[in-house]
């Protein structure tokens, strides 16, 4: 088991707004719909699954947006010593034909709605991790990180003739 859990999220962009998790435990906040990896599925079978299981909506997975870690043995006595060091791997991703984002039959215990928020309201949202600078900026530019999943690499081949 690794010491680092590896959280799949998407960001879903929609006639300028965005699609956000809407939680109430001790006060509001909102999340990118994703959560945690599971055993045998690669990152982007993480994404689709993690969407639909918050939003009851599927997705098409497209490019990796962003990356955050979040590591709270560096952080100053914010963090409780049970939170784990994660990394979450952001992908841009959109809505299949016909798929409405909604809360699902069983939502997580706190989560209270899924909702579109306007680009230019981000900022007034309590937004969890606070990636709203981020976001904005990657919308700007659409500048993307390349994934390379090795089961799709060519083999490396040895010519020994």
């Amino acid at each position: 088991m690794s010491h680092v859990r590896i959280r799949c999220t998407g960001l879903i962009i929609k006639d300028n707004a965005i699609l956000v998790i809407r939680y109430n435990d001790n006060g509001i906040h909102y999340n990118l719909p994703g959560g945690g990896l599971e055993q045998g599925e690669t990152i982007l079978e993480g994404v689709a699954r993690e969407v639909y299981e918050e939003t009851n909506a599927e997705v098409e997975v497209g490019q990796l947006a962003l990356v955050y870690e979040f590591a709270p043995q560096k952080q100053s006595g914010d963090y409780l010593p049970t939170e784990k060091h994660s990394l979450h791997l952001i992908f841009e991703c959109t809505l299949k034909d016909h798929s409405i984002p909604r809360l699902p039959p069983q939502p997580d215990p706190f989560q209270t709605a899924v909702e579109w928020v306007p680009l230019e309201e981000l900022n007034s949202i309590l937004l969890i991790p606070n990636l709203s600078e981020q976001i904005l900026d990657y919308v700007k530019t659409k500048r993307n990180i390349d994934l390379i999943e090795d089961f799709r690499l060519d083999r490396l081949r040895l010519d020994l003739t």
